[in-house]
């Protein structure tokens, strides 16, 4: 499941498939985030003036998350335990969200958050010490001007704290995905 930043659409991160999986094992989705984003976009949560997120909000786009892994699993035949979600931005904090949660939910295979964050959210809470974790990967460019890299730095420090086994890259690029990192995120998941 590829999981597209503010203001895309789930045609912004299709393109990736074919580098990510070019022997074509993984079957992808990519769905569209619940809330539009003028003038054609959309977003899985919104910041108010303070740029506080609404935890109500943010919850409902992590419940569309899993309600969209657990169809595609349910249609295609696939058990959620197989599951890689993979989000840019926005996108990042939402595939965290989902896999990290402490909400009973069978966790995916793995998760990767390029370029997003690890977002602290009234009513969300993390299960760092679950047994079951998918394998992670966080990758983040140290020149981001939209979600800078101390959030990146946080999202790993975080995990490190917990004790979270998981991969952090950092990458001389801006908020974007670049061929390094998708080489990078490549590898990882060939790794498996």
């Amino acid at each position: 499941m590829l999981l597209h930043g503010y203001g895309a659409d789930e045609n912004d991160l299709a393109p990736l498939a074919p580098h990510l999986d070019p022997d074509g094992d993984f079957f992808t989705i990519c769905p569209r985030a619940p809330h539009s984003v003028p003038p054609f976009g959309a977003g899985w949560y919104e910041r108010d003036a303070n740029r506080n997120i609404d935890p109500a909000m943010f919850l409902a786009s992590v419940d569309s998350v899993d309600k969209t892994i657990d169809a595609a699993c349910s249609q295609y035949g696939f058990d959620r335990s197989e599951a890689v979600v993979i989000g840019f931005s926005q996108g990042g904090a939402m595939a965290l969200a989902s896999t990290l949660r402490a909400d009973g939910a069978v966790r995916p295979r793995a998760v990767a958050c390029l370029s997003g964050m690890l977002q602290e959210i009234d009513g969300l809470t993390y299960e760092f010490g679950a047994d079951n974790l998918p394998r992670i990967l966080v990758q983040h460019g140290t020149l981001d001007p939209m979600v800078t890299i101390d959030r990146g730095h946080h999202t790993r420090d975080t995990l490190n704290t917990h004790g979270v086994t998981h991969t952090y890259r950092e990458y001389p690029m801006q908020h974007e995905i670049v061929m390094e990192s998708i080489s990078d995120l490549r590898d990882w998941l060939a790794s498996e």
